[in-house]
């Protein structure tokens, strides 16, 4: 069984699905392995063509991740792109390894909904927060202002307007623990 977690920046997503690790189960993250098409040469030259004050280098190129932020979220056409390139290339892996593996295996996505891609699993959970606690967990673990943390949450899908009725939706509206807990019982249930 292969099921998607998912949910916007801050929600949680990242916790859960190391809880889930710990407790045995087969895990893929889109993105780590996002991180890693960034330091292949090929995504860097294509990057490059729509992003060039973001890739720095001639020989060895380097993203600069904090301009290409800049850029994709005030510009919705390049947003687009750098989600559509690294995205399918993103999913692609994510899937291909969890063909590969055996038993029940969480990948989480990010940008599933965004990318239409829930009819690709056996079972979706989301993981849903409050936008305030979003913007606190983000702030609290990386280098963004308040202003960028909310162009993010704005270009990413809308779970509150989204009938989510055919998923497993969790609120983490508590502790960590509690998440971890709700989560490892839903994917039991499945």
């Amino acid at each position: 069984m292969i099921i998607g977690l998912t949910g916007g920046i801050g929600s949680g997503k990242s916790s859960a699905l190391d809880a889930l690790k710990k407790n045995g189960y087969e895990t893929i993250s889109c993105d780590e392995i996002t991180a890693g098409l960034y330091r292949r040469h090929r995504t860097l030259k294509a990057l490059r063509k729509e992003f060039p004050s973001a890739i720095k280098g001639k020989l060895f190129l380097k993203a600069d991740k904090k301009e290409i932020s800049r850029i994709v979220f005030s510009d919705k056409d390049k947003y687009a792109f750098l989600t559509e390139y690294l995205t399918e290339e993103t999913f692609k892996k994510a899937m291909a390894r969890a063909k590969k593996l055996k038993g029940t295996v969480i990948v989480e996505v990010p940008l599933l909904f965004e990318n239409d891609l829930q009819d690709a699993f056996d079972k979706v959970i989301v993981i849903t927060r409050e936008k305030a606690a979003r913007i606190n967990a983000v702030k609290a673990r990386s280098n963004l202002s308040e202003q960028e943390i909310a162009a993010r949450i704005n270009a990413q899908f809308d779970y509150d307007k989204k009938d989510l009725s055919a998923f497993t939706v969790i609120k983490n509206d508590g502790e960590m623990s509690d998440l971890a807990a709700a989560v490892i019982k839903a994917v039991k249930e499945f």
